[in-house]
């Protein structure tokens, strides 16, 4: 059964991303005009310094901020409370591995975009459980068993490509 889902915001691409220097304010605005809605809370300072300090963003140059920490900002935003940060730490090193900032950025938000922007998410298919005709209720714990189940895939691919990347 189709369930209709909540108006998600539209992320920006890299290149709709402020191209001039910003200060810290100004990108936790522009961050949490995106990701508050989302999830319901703000990125602050202090935030934002741990990311800067456990090296998950890159530090700003004598406090100037680039498009690089805001795509940063929005990405974590979106992932954090789902992933750890020491997961999206390492997901964000082998995407930077392998492409650059705003090539790993663009391909996130376009997935989220379009993923995002559907009118309603199709179940897989139950077969012990129809659910066509059950509660709200089981719905939010279908939809949390997926939820689950897609981070433990994120996470299986992550470790494996980190094993690989060592090698």
């Amino acid at each position: 059964m189709p369930f209709t889902k909540n108006k998600f915001p539209r992320l920006p691409l890299w290149s709709e991303l402020p191209n001039f220097d910003l200060h810290l304010d100004q990108l936790l605005d522009i961050t949490n005009s995106f990701v508050e809605p989302l999830i319901e809370e703000k990125i602050t300072k202090t935030m934002m310094h741990n990311y800067f300090k456990a090296g998950i963003i890159e530090a700003p140059i004598k406090k100037k901020y680039e498009r690089k920490q805001l795509a940063g900002a929005i990405v974590i935003g979106v992932l954090k409370n789902v992933f750890s940060l020491s997961e999206i730490e390492q997901g964000l090193c082998l995407i930077l591995a392998d492409t650059s900032p705003a090539v790993g950025y663009d391909n996130f938000i376009k997935m989220f975009n379009e993923q995002s922007s559907q009118k309603a998410i199709k179940n897989p298919p139950m077969t012990s459980i129809n659910l066509e005709t059950t509660s709200g209720t089981t719905l939010v714990q279908y939809s949390a068993v997926q939820s689950v189940l897609f981070w433990f895939l994120a996470r299986r691919i992550i470790q494996k490509n980190q094993v690989s990347m060592e090698k």
